[in-house]
């Protein structure tokens, strides 16, 4: 489990992650690389909701 400041890390880092993929997509002329960002940057969005859930499991495959 986490605790509250690491999932507050995470969410932020998720935001974050949303952001850059956003701005890409933002700054890219290429429309297939705009579709796939906009779809990163709502899945990064949406594991906000609950981001200890979302990158709990993904972690622990890498320990």
């Amino acid at each position: 489990m986490f605790d509250r400041d690491e999932e507050r890390r995470l969410e932020l880092e998720c935001l974050r992650l949303a952001a850059d993929f956003r701005q890409i997509a933002s700054d890219t002329l290429n429309p297939s690389l705009k579709r796939q960002c906009l779809a990163m940057a709502e899945i990064w969005a949406e594991a906000t909701d609950d981001p200890a859930e979302q990158v709990a499991p993904l972690s622990s495959e890498f320990h």
